[in-house]
């Protein structure tokens, strides 16, 4: 087995079949990762995240002081593993500013309300982020000449 370089339609096709991933955040010496659902825009080399902030919110403090991020999203393979990595900035998207084929998937992201935030839902503070991408890299295990 060997780790495979993916080409932008391997990772574009890979990233539309996904629906989680992880957001890698970071200030000063601390670090912070929060799994997220996502949807991916090729168009405009975007990922949209519909984010819930509690009170208080550790989240809402480490997006607040990050300039870049690192967005991971990863899954088996009958070969072993396929992984993108996505960096970039942040920017908040008033529901407005949304075209409505986005507005309409970020609404339906499946956010575990209680089960993570133990709270109603109207405790909870909702915005959508876009991720602008900068970079983006994908691999995955294989067999050679695959």
């Amino acid at each position: 087995m060997s780790r495979i370089e993916l080409d932008g339609v391997e990772m574009t096709d890979f990233l539309e079949t996904q629906r989680t991933g992880v957001l890698c955040l970071g200030r000063e010496n601390d670090g912070y990762g929060v799994p997220l659902s996502f949807n991916y825009r090729e168009d405009d080399s975007s990922i949209y995240f519909r984010m819930g902030y509690a009170p208080g919110s550790q989240k809402r403090r480490f997006l607040e002081a990050a300039e870049n991020v690192t967005f991971v999203v990863y899954d088996q393979t009958d070969e072993g593993w396929i992984s993108v990595v996505a960096e970039g900035t942040l920017e908040s998207v008033s529901e407005g500013d949304v075209e409505s084929v986005v507005e309409e998937a970020t609404r339906h992201l499946d956010i575990p309300y209680y089960e993570v935030h133990e709270r109603p839902v109207d405790d909870l503070e909702f915005e959508v982020l876009r991720l602008r991408v900068s970079k983006l890299n994908g691999v995955r295990e294989g067999h050679e000449g695959q």
